[in-house]
């Protein structure tokens, strides 16, 4: 038998995410038609891809359901806009960077962390051993993450958790693919 593959703007899909990129695609237009219940189809679908995405690249848990909101409601509000030649991940995606990257800066412009709000030693009570490597790994991965820019630290998240292609990336991040080849490397 032969395995029968798809491309969805050039990149190479399986049957399975094929089909679901044009159902995603047949939402996006359902929206056009101010259709609530593809909005909400549409939601709970990417919801945890987009938090994952938002946690990761902005570092800020405090802002995530918030970017999350703004992200589904300007789908909602440009879904007439939209090129159905791209993937609706990427678009969608597209605009969760955009509006993740708004939010740190304004978030930056305004914050005043206070030195009461730390406390070192929570992470670590009630941890068995091998959870506490975990935690160490984890923190040690997230210090090196945060030394990156947001780009970069967008450029991982998309290749690694979200496995789209350097293509895919470029076009979220608005910049020629060659740019997102050196990111990574």
């Amino acid at each position: 038998t032969t395995l029968e593959t798809h491309s969805f703007s050039g990149t190479p899909l399986s049957t399975q995410q094929y089909g679901q990129q044009m159902r995603d695609a047949d939402l996006i237009a359902r929206l056009s038609n101010a259709d609530e219940a593809a909005l909400e189809q549409l939601y709970h679908h990417y919801y945890t891809r987009l938090y994952r995405f938002i946690a990761r690249t902005s570092r800020r848990e405090d802002l995530i359901d918030e970017i999350i909101n703004d992200v589904m409601y300007v789908v909602w509000e440009k879904a007439s806009s939209y090129d159905p030649r791209c993937k609706p991940s990427t678009w969608i995606f597209g605009i969760a960077f955009n509006k993740a990257r708004q939010a740190a800066r304004d978030a930056e412009r305004n914050q005043e962390e206070s030195l009461d709000d730390l406390d070192e030693d929570s992470a670590w009570l009630g941890k068995p051993d091998g959870a506490i490597e975990q935690v160490e790994l984890d923190e040690w991965l997230e210090s090196a993450l945060n030394t990156l820019s947001p780009e970069h630290r967008a450029v991982i998240e998309l290749t690694y958790y979200e496995g789209l292609h350097y293509s895919e990336i470029a076009t979220i991040l608005g910049c020629p693919e060659n740019t997102v080849k050196t990111r990574m490397h």
